[in-house]
């Protein structure tokens, strides 16, 4: 019997320790907007590849038009050193980074892949926020922040 218990401690700890925290470490901030898509400022993100920066989140928010029903939106602080300048976007390789990565965060980060690190030294991918259409307008917000 004792045997046992040790059989089923051990299989839940092994079970818990194996749970990785991969959270962001950019810090929790509210961000609870919307974006109207028919304003011209954001007409880019009418059409799927479209993107565009807006003021909000932790350092800026980057959004992204994936196919006209889904669209992503992430923090552009560099999750491996936050207190650099905001990370941008280039088109040919759909990563947010930075240009000099001497004075900045050395990471790339997909796009595309729920901003997961594509190259450099970070561990963790980027912040980031729910994104939903909701008719003509994009409701963008950090449930994280709420939830708490």
């Amino acid at each position: 019997m004792k045997t046992k218990l040790l059989y089923i401690a051990l299989f839940f700890g092994f079970i818990l320790s194996g749970c990785e925290h991969s959270e962001s470490p950019v810090p929790e901030v509210g961000v609870d907007f919307y974006v109207y898509l028919d304003d011209a400022r954001f007409a880019a993100l009418q059409n799927p590849g479209g993107w565009c920066y807006v003021t909000g989140g932790y350092n800026g928010i980057f959004l992204y038009n994936f196919d006209s029903s889904t669209y992503y939106a992430y923090d552009r602080a560099c999750p491996a050193s936050r207190n650099h300048t905001a990370l941008i976007y280039n088109e040919k390789t759909h990563c947010l980074y930075h240009t000099d990565t001497e004075k900045n965060c050395d990471s790339q980060y997909s796009v595309l892949l729920q901003g997961a690190v594509q190259s450099g030294s970070s561990k963790y991918p980027l912040k980031k926020y729910r994104a939903r259409k909701e008719g003509e307008k994009l409701h963008v917000v950090n449930e994280t922040y709420y939830l708490d």
